[in-house]
């Protein structure tokens, strides 16, 4: 446990510095420009580069790519159960939803690299473009119904549309083509693009930094904490359970207890706001979850090892 903790350290010690240095540098237009590259340009091209010299040969990467995909089925019927048990305000569960079934991707990639090195990135690039559809498809559903911004629903053919355009997306499908097609990139070009994607994590986790907002409105205390303990807590025992049913054992194992741990996204915010959601109480569940993962991921990651 101590080593995970020791190379979890790094990471959220990237996102405490773009936090710092938000507050120094307070320019909006930057810390925008920043976030845009590194979602275009270079977390794409990061993916690029390994996917496609992955080797997809593990017969246990669909177990745990399936213990996952259950459990963010399961967390999200709980929260939906729960919602109409103690009659949650329509917008705060629109809040308590995303933050119990969305995942932080940039958080997601840096820590694979970190505990399992280029294998890691791999497998957590695959996790993405599966999980991206699952969760974005779940999530504006839940804003569609109850979200109070009616003007502004969307509908299956614009997140279809929206998935297909995900620059994450479409990274990881550029690297399976190259790697179905067996063309390795080399020489040159590949050096050129190690360089931006060698850019995208310390980048990556500054920008999650600098979008944290310290606030807790003490009316919406127990929504928010109850989104929190169910997506650092009770979402990774969920899948360490199903992993366990399915066989799935090594590393594509352990990539899903790494996902099933990760803190709620930062774009869950944007979302919020544009689809008459509770951005503020979103906010704080983001921060929180984010703050507090610097100790459940290293616990979570240190009790269930695969």
């Amino acid at each position: 446990m101590l080593h995970t903790f020791l190379s979890v350290l790094p990471i959220f010690s990237l996102v405490m510095t773009g936090f710092v240095i938000k507050r120094l540098l307070p320019h909006t237009d930057l810390w925008q420009g920043i976030e845009k590259l590194v979602y275009y340009l270079f977390f794409p091209i990061l993916l690029v580069l390994e996917v496609s010299k992955a080797n997809f040969s593990d017969g246990g990467l669909l177990r745990a790519l399936t213990a996952p995909f259950i459990a963010t089925l399961l967390i999200s019927a709980i929260m939906l159960v729960s919602k109409y048990f103690f009659k949650i305000e329509n917008r705060l569960f629109t809040s308590i939803f995303q933050g119990g079934a969305r995942y932080n991707s940039y958080v997601f990639i840096a820590l694979s690299q970190s505990l399992f090195g280029d294998a890691g990135i791999i497998l957590a690039g695959v996790f993405m473009a599966y999980m991206i559809i699952t969760v974005n498809i779940l999530s504006i559903s839940i804003m569609n119904i109850y979200g109070s911004n009616h003007g502004n629903k969307k509908g299956l053919g614009s997140i279809i549309i929206a998935l297909i355009k995900n620059p994450l997306i479409i990274g990881v499908f550029i690297g399976l083509i190259l790697n179905a097609l067996g063309i390795q990139i080399t020489g040159a070009v590949k050096q050129y693009l190690s360089y931006l994607g060698n850019t995208a994590t310390p980048l990556s986790l500054m920008s999650v930094g600098a979008g944290l907002i310290i606030m807790m409105d003490a009316k919406k205390m127990l929504g928010i904490c109850y989104s929190i303990f169910l997506k650092l807590l009770i979402m990774p025992v969920i899948t360490v359970a199903l992993l366990y049913l399915l066989g799935s054992s090594g590393l594509p194992a352990n990539i899903a207890v790494l996902f099933s741990a990760m803190p709620a996204a930062g774009n869950a915010y944007i979302l919020s706001r544009q689809m008459g959601g509770d951005s503020e109480a979103m906010a704080s569940i983001i921060t929180w979850s984010t703050l507090l993962s610097i100790l459940t991921v290293p616990l979570v990651m240190g009790l269930f090892e695969f």
